[in-house]
């Protein structure tokens, strides 16, 4: 069972620091649109771009830590591996940039993230007025969100590739040549393995961060 907890002070550091940063960056960024005249639907997306976007900063880095210490298990000469071990010797091997390889993928899974969970989520309680049946609307509207937002699954099968291939001592490939290489595999099904459990993830996410500030009124 603690196999499934593989990485855990990294996605521990990661989730610490994903949420302060995603609430700031998206609570101003909706405010100030507000400000300006802008609908909810526009600020609400526009939020979600800004605060995913600033999460890729934090979430670059930890997810390479993370993908590297699960696809090195149990491999001859990584048996001592921890997060610290992991990060000096991609530093060493390929400076402070190599922690942020994958930071393009990563950013924009990020910006279409949260773009969508906050624009699917207001057009839910907004435009379908699900809001009118209180937290259960609210809270419908955020499933609806997570659930709409896995649409980008894609960019995310790119983004664990490419880091997986770093974890691994492997030169990574460009964007394109994953989703090819991807396409080749399995076809279009092929870039969506791993929806299923995105799905819950992301379920669990707008709830907190989308669905809580729209109550509490950010």
């Amino acid at each position: 069972m603690l196999n499934l907890w593989s990485g855990t002070p990294s996605r521990t550091i990661e989730g610490a620091l994903l949420g302060a940063v995603f609430l700031v960056g998206s609570a101003a960024t909706k405010n100030h649109f507000l400000k300006m005249g802008a609908g909810k639907n526009l600020a609400a997306m526009a939020g979600g771009i800004v605060g995913g976007v600033a999460q890729a900063v934090v979430m670059t880095p930890a997810g390479m830590v993370f993908t590297s210490l699960n696809v090195n298990k149990g491999k001859p000469g990584h048996e001592n591996d921890n997060a610290l071990s992991v990060a000096r010797r991609i530093i060493e091997e390929k400076g402070i940039q190599g922690m942020y390889i994958g930071a393009n993928p990563m950013a924009l899974r990020q910006a279409s993230n949260w773009a969508s969970r906050g624009l699917f989520t207001e057009l839910c309680r907004t435009n379908l007025k699900l809001s009118r049946f209180g937290l259960i609307g609210e809270i419908g509207s955020g499933v609806i969100g997570g659930v709409g937002s896995c649409w980008n699954t894609p960019i995310e099968t790119v983004r664990v590739l490419m880091q997986r291939d770093v974890g691994m001592g492997l030169e990574p490939k460009t964007f394109g040549q994953y989703i090819d290489q991807e396409m080749e595999k399995g076809g279009v099904p092929k870039l969506f393995k791993g929806v299923s459990p995105r799905a819950v993830q992301a379920i669990w996410q707008t709830v907190f961060m989308v669905v809580v500030p729209n109550v509490l009124g950010f």
